[in-house]
């Protein structure tokens, strides 16, 4: 039996595009979520886990939109 967690992997792209509470909200112009996001992004050298597998995926930063194409 595999749960659907174990499906997408542990560090899963989609969480910080579309769930993350930092994330969604500093992409959504909050001064706050930013503010807290560029302290993770300095912190952790580029991003949380979800944010880096978020760049591998898509290929922007955590804490730039994804581009329409």
């Amino acid at each position: 039996m595999t749960s659907a967690k174990d499906a997408r992997g542990l560090f899963d792209p989609d969480f910080c595009e579309h769930r993350c509470p930092i994330c969604t909200r500093a992409r959504r112009g909050s001064r706050l979520a930013k503010f807290l996001q560029t302290i993770e992004l300095l912190i952790t050298f580029g991003g949380c886990p979800w944010g880096r597998a978020r760049q591998r995926k898509y290929g922007v930063r955590p804490d730039q939109p994804v581009p329409r194409d």
